[in-house]
């Protein structure tokens, strides 16, 4: 404000003739007032702008802790889909287990009984029992075939083939070799010896 302003403020507020002194102080309280309500305007912009500075703080801080709720949300997804994953494992191993212990089918039959999403296959299960069923009754007719004696009546190991009665027959021939007669009804019971 220059001095003539000053000086028709004074008079404007009362003071007829305003002197030099009085329109200096008024100027300089004038002035006085204005520079504090300028340093008053000063810090609140500067705590205005610091208060906006702190704002994106919070906004950036907001959106780090947003992304840290997605990476986690990511982890704790990625962690249910293996714990899934792992109990549908263990389903399909105890099936597998259940199927080799109640059927007496091997691990690899198991597999092919056993599928992956856990369905049954019941051709293929119906195809090991038939396949078990006629190894065993072949393995029950081998066994029934050693034990026959020979339709012929002959055989490379005599002895062994002998029955009871023959044993005693062929021993008493032995003992007895002066009863000619009796060697010869046992020896024609034996066949000849």
């Amino acid at each position: 404000m220059t001095r003539e302003q000053a000086k028709q403020n004074l008079i404007s507020i009362g003071i007829s003739e305003p002197t030099d002194e009085q329109v200096s102080n008024y100027l300089n309280q004038l002035n006085g007032e204005t520079k504090k309500e300028k340093d008053k305007a000063a810090e609140y912009k500067a705590k205005a702008d610091k208060a906006d500075e702190l704002q994106s703080k919070i906004d950036e801080i907001e959106a780090g802790n947003l992304t840290e709720l997605e990476k986690a949300n990511k982890a704790l997804e990625t962690a249910n889909n293996q714990i899934a994953e792992l109990q549908k494992s263990n389903a399909i191993r105890d099936l597998r287990e259940k199927a080799m212990t109640d059927f007496k089918i091997t691990a690899e039959q198991a597999k092919t009984v056993v599928k992956e999403d856990g369905s049954f296959d019941t051709t293929v299960l119906g195809q090991i029992i038939s396949e078990k069923e006629t190894a065993s009754a072949q393995a029950k007719e081998q066994e029934i075939a050693k034990g026959t004696p020979n339709p012929g009546g002959g055989g490379s190991n005599q002895d062994s083939e002998k029955t009871e009665a023959e044993k005693i027959a062929t021993s008493l021939i032995s003992s007895n070799s002066k009863s000619q007669s009796n060697n010869d009804v046992l020896s024609h019971y034996l066949g000849g010896n």
